[in-house]
């Protein structure tokens, strides 16, 4: 009986000294493992092409009240490969309007294909859209390893639709 007694207190022990030695307040070894994933915004891509919307629009609420809603189509990237976990950035400026918005993507291996980089809707006051329309540029932005390149670029009109 004394050897099962023995056992148990020695297993106790060895937690009780391993949670005290690699715990906050010792410190004295690290027993996690080092992180295997590469960092967001490290690596690179392969774009093979990439096709912008002609146009966006700002439609107006129903009934002729509310605010007017913004809405950019979905930007098609063939991507045809990808390493470590690079951005891909999805862009609209209307220069006119002083505005800027842009969508962050977050590449992987998966993304290798068809790609549809997508950007969120944006609202604004009715009293603030007095065009019929606003030219604007889209964007498709790579970002990796602390550097930044267009991979595609074209200029759009934003129809006001009342």
């Amino acid at each position: 009986m004394d050897v099962d007694r023995a056992v148990v207190w020695g297993v106790v022990g060895l937690v009780v000294v391993t949670t005290l030695a690699s715990g906050p307040l010792v410190g004295a070894v690290d027993l996690t493992s080092d992180a295997e994933t590469p960092a967001y915004g490290s690596g690179s891509v392969t774009v093979g092409s990439a096709s912008l919307p002609e146009r966006a629009t700002l439609t107006a609420g129903r009934f002729g009240a509310g605010e007017y809603t913004l809405r950019v189509p979905d930007a098609t990237v063939a991507i045809t490969a990808v390493e470590g976990r690079p951005l891909l950035v999805y862009r609209l400026e209307v220069d006119e309007r002083g505005y800027t918005r842009s969508t962050t993507h977050f590449l992987s291996t998966e993304s290798v294909g068809s790609y549809a980089a997508s950007m969120s809707d944006d609202t604004f006051p009715p009293d603030t859209v007095n065009q019929t329309s606003y030219e604007g540029r889209l964007q498709v932005v790579v970002r990796a390893n602390d550097t930044s390149r267009v991979v595609a670029e074209r200029s759009t009109t934003v129809e006001v639709i009342g």
